[in-house]
């Protein structure tokens, strides 16, 4: 088993920069994680892919330094066992509010009897197909777990979340925040940005890590400053939007010398 970069990075006090991957492409995974990203956040919530989907990229991107972690669409057993199966290096679930959420989570990544996944190492690309004989007694040291803090709710419970046996990360996920504080769109309002400092006060009173995405008044480098471990601040389509727009944007300025012709969309 390929060690998880990005767990032995965060032990050591390393911060962590990812990417979202949305359009499960195998070849843009590969390039992404060539380029040298820390973490590559397989997207299954927001993006289109299968879980097969995002095994194939998982195999891309084995080796190119980058490790793949899948944020999964709900809080589900079944789904998080099979992407275990299939060797992800960590599982983010989103819209965590209680601590008995946390715990299910934990429970899905880990076999009995601290655990309730199933057991099928003989099969599970995760093991090497059963040639990883030592998988059962490392994989839990092995994965990352990381839960969702969404809504207001979930900051309330942030602390016993935090708390969590096996939580290893809270993970900010702001845009989300801000519309259930009645603030949507507005990532820097004063009240978001206080819940927002609230989660990072809780992780770092707990000793767990913290991640969140940028925004306008809070810039990924801003972020890591402040005591963020992982910052994701863009996606394989926002890449390729945004540079595409820079670009249509310089064709047409050469012609009309409006070099807001074209609209820059920002945000993953």
């Amino acid at each position: 088993m390929i060690p998880n970069t990005a767990k032995t990075a965060l032990s050591n006090g390393k911060s962590l920069f990812g990417c979202w991957i949305q359009l499960f492409n195998p070849t843009v995974g590969e390039m992404m994680g060539m380029c040298g990203y820390d973490i590559l956040m397989i997207d299954m919530e927001h993006g289109l892919g299968s879980v097969q989907d995002a095994a194939h990229v998982m195999r891309a991107t084995r080796g190119t330094g980058a490790a793949s972690l899948v944020r999964i669409p709900t809080n589900d057993p079944v789904i998080i066992k099979t992407l275990m199966d299939q060797g992800a290096d960590g599982i983010m679930v989103p819209m965590i509010e209680t601590p008995e959420a946390a715990r299910s989570v934990v429970s899905a990544c880990r076999y009995p009897p601290k655990g309730t996944r199933g057991l099928a190492v003989g099969v599970a690309r995760g093991s090497d197909y059963g040639i990883n004989e030592s998988y059962v007694d490392t994989i839990n040291d092995h994965t990352l777990v990381i839960c969702q803090i969404e809504t207001v709710l979930g900051v309330k419970n942030a602390r016993a979340i935090a708390e969590t046996d096996g939580v290893d990360m809270l993970f900010i996920g702001r845009n989300d925040l801000a519309a259930d504080a009645g603030h949507i769109l507005d990532l820097d309002h004063p009240d978001v940005n206080k819940l927002v400092d609230e989660v990072l006060a809780i992780a770092k009173e707990t000793g767990k890590k913290i991640g969140t995405v940028p925004s306008a008044g809070r810039s990924w480098k801003k972020l890591l400053d402040e005591g963020f471990d992982l910052v994701i601040p863009s996606s394989d389509i926002s890449i390729l939007r945004m540079f595409g727009q820079q670009e249509v944007g310089a064709f047409h300025s050469h012609f009309t010398g409006n070099q807001s012709a074209t609209r820059i969309t920002k945000g993953y």
